[in-house]
């Protein structure tokens, strides 16, 4: 039985058309989704919501939006009927976005030159009694980078204002500009598609790199200490 839902077409914005649903300045609304940006009129799969992640202590959930190079939190405190909505919950704002980050030009709030996620998969927040607790971990595939092809595994910590809502000041896009820590590797380490990483309990991070069927481990210095490669490939056994 569902219990709960959300939906991305409540939460819509568009300056294309004054005469249509949704009208609005989109620069001045980061809560909702710009309909237009990246649109296109024969794909359909236009967002492509790739993960989920569930933070009980906040009550809030995660989402990876891979073909916007974003990812999304809203709020899960809400009612069925409020997260159609733009009020209620924990936060006041309904089923709005309350954070996000990765490419601050899907909301008019940047351009290319700003965009810091490119074809994400599984953002997740580290469990609050591991290192970095708390803070939201990302695979940054790389696709489609400007500066050359390479994935990256970055750690953001969004800022927070002392009643726990996340800080979002008219102008600028939300914050951090740049992840607090990265690992990459360019030229060893790269799949555009799939992939994961994850902080482990003795502090290290668990990284897989899904195109090439590897997976590794490394420390807090960025040193492999465990590897395996998967020996079945695409062209047979290795």
């Amino acid at each position: 039985n569902v219990v709960w839902e959300w939906h991305l077409w409540d939460h819509l914005i568009q300056d294309f058309d004054n005469t249509k649903p949704n009208y609005g300045v989109v620069a001045n609304n980061p809560h909702l989704v710009d309909i237009n940006y990246k649109a296109s009129a024969t794909e359909v799969d236009w967002i492509h919501l790739n993960s989920i992640d569930y933070n009980p202590t906040l009550d809030q959930i995660l989402v990876s939006a891979h073909v916007v190079s974003e990812i999304w939190i809203i709020d899960h405190s809400t009612t069925t009927a409020q997260a159609t909505s733009h009020t209620g919950g924990n936060s006041g704002k309904g089923g709005g976005i309350l954070y996000r980050w990765g490419n601050p030009a899907a909301y008019k709030l940047g351009t290319e030159n700003d965009r810091t996620l490119y074809g994400q998969h599984y953002p997740h927040w580290i469990p609050d009694n591991y290192n970095d607790g708390g803070k939201i971990l990302i695979f940054n595939n790389g696709l489609d980078r400007p500066d050359g092809e390479y994935s990256t595994v970055n750690i953001i910590a969004p800022l927070k204002d002392t009643s726990g809502s996340y800080i979002f000041n008219s102008g600028s896009p939300f914050a951090p500009i740049e992840s607090e820590w990265e690992y990459k590797n360019i030229g060893s380490f790269f799949s555009e598609i799939i992939s994961s990483a994850q902080r482990l309990p003795n502090g290290n991070t668990l990284i897989c790199e899904g195109q090439m069927g590897r997976f590794f481990e490394i420390n807090e210095n960025g040193q492999i200490v465990w590897e395996y490669i998967n020996p079945d490939s695409a062209n047979g056994i290795l």
